[in-house]
């Protein structure tokens, strides 16, 4: 699964005729706080468990693969600092993570 993007991607959240992008309903909005965290199953899809920030750059979309989990989506997260993934790349500062991976931080 290709989850990762170097750091200096360009960011926007307005589609190419230039008009605000709709987040489906129900989803996280940008700026929603999360830990993303490792699968039970698995040491992946991260080497470690780390906090990070619903990015902007475009909504969240479903996920497009046989193991996904009906109606799952996909999020762009800004870390809070570099991570690696499992397999050791990296260090990543942004990437794309599917919602089972993402727990929400509670508002202090």
């Amino acid at each position: 699964m290709n989850h990762e993007t170097s750091p200096g991607s360009p960011d926007t959240n307005r589609d190419s005729g230039g008009t605000d992008v709709t987040w489906p309903k129900g989803s996280m909005t940008p700026g929603t706080r999360v830990t993303v965290i490792q699968d039970s199953s698995w040491p992946g899809p991260w080497q470690a468990e780390f906090q990070g920030t619903i990015d902007d750059v475009e909504p969240p979309e479903l996920v497009q693969h046989s193991t996904a989990h009906s109606g799952e989506l996909v999020y762009w997260v800004v870390f809070d600092g570099p991570q690696y993934d499992s397999d050791g790349c990296g260090p990543y500062y942004k990437a794309q993570v599917w919602d089972r991976y993402l727990k929400q931080v509670p508002p202090q």
